[in-house]
């Protein structure tokens, strides 16, 4: 497939609604939409290192399977019993027709049809994404990519951006922790997480403390530098998911023509 029409396809994927309802979903805090892009990302960054192993990869499979892996989290969210994972590990066939049904849709609304071989290869994309913890493993080099980076995502990117400062004007309005995590959209678990790792950063004992820091100063440290760059990154990985497509365009171009 030409570039322009991938572009075109990219483009009415990450517009239909079931995409955009990928923001509602989230994974340790991280909107599946958020990690939907970032993978996509990845993929595309390392497309021309793989290309050089694999002549002949798929850069259409790769870019809309990899957009389309996670779309069944919607539906296992809303009202099953299920989860994500464990459909993977014993349905798979079920998140790959939730897929497929959306590409049909798009296919039809851009005027853009795939080849039958490209289809093939975005079926076992879905199919195998979860790897060893799937029931199906990857068998192409298009379907080992897109895994390779899923994981990579989910161990490395996957990490709610709210930090101490967020959480400490509304403790020094006198939120208790249950309303301040509401108000952010997590879990109190994890504001009280955030909180415990700033008092080891400013080597103080309690929340009290922190909020007489957060008043003289504006900020506190949240945490050791490591845990201060995941969230920077996840930070910029919500940015950039708000303006998709564009940033995937952006990586499809950079892509040499040779692999369209």
């Amino acid at each position: 497939m030409a570039k322009t029409k991938l572009r075109a396809l990219v483009s009415a994927l990450v517009a239909s609604p079931q995409m955009q309802d990928l923001w509602q979903i989230k994974d340790r805090g991280v909107p599946v939409f958020v990690h939907t892009v970032d993978v996509t990302l990845l993929c595309l960054d390392r497309f021309p290192e793989w290309q050089e192993k694999f002549p002949y990869l798929g850069l259409d499979a790769i870019t809309i399977g990899s957009l389309l892996h996670d779309l069944s989290k919607l539906s296992t969210r809303q009202g099953r019993a299920i989860s994500h994972s464990y459909l993977m590990s014993t349905s798979p066939a079920e998140a790959v027709c939730e897929a497929m049904n959306l590409l049909r849709e798009v296919q039809f609304t851009a005027a853009i049809s795939l080849a039958p071989e490209e289809l093939d290869h975005i079926w076992h994309i879905i199919a195998s994404h979860h790897g060893r913890w799937g029931k199906v493993p990857p068998s192409t080099p298009e379907a080992l990519l897109v895994h390779e980076m899923d994981y990579y995502s989910a161990t490395h990117h996957r990490c709610s951006p709210v930090d101490a400062n967020d959480a400490l004007p509304l403790l020094d309005q006198g939120h208790k922790c249950a309303t301040v995590a509401a108000r952010l959209g997590v879990g109190t678990s994890l504001v009280r997480t955030r909180l415990s790792e700033a008092c080891r950063a400013e080597r103080v004992r309690d929340w009290g403390e922190l909020v007489r820091i957060w008043r003289g100063r504006g900020y506190v440290l949240t945490g050791s530098p490591e845990r201060m760059e995941q969230i920077e990154q996840v930070r910029n990985l919500m940015k950039l998911a708000s303006e998709a497509p564009k940033p995937i365009l952006d990586a499809l171009t950079r892509i040499p023509t040779r692999a369209s």
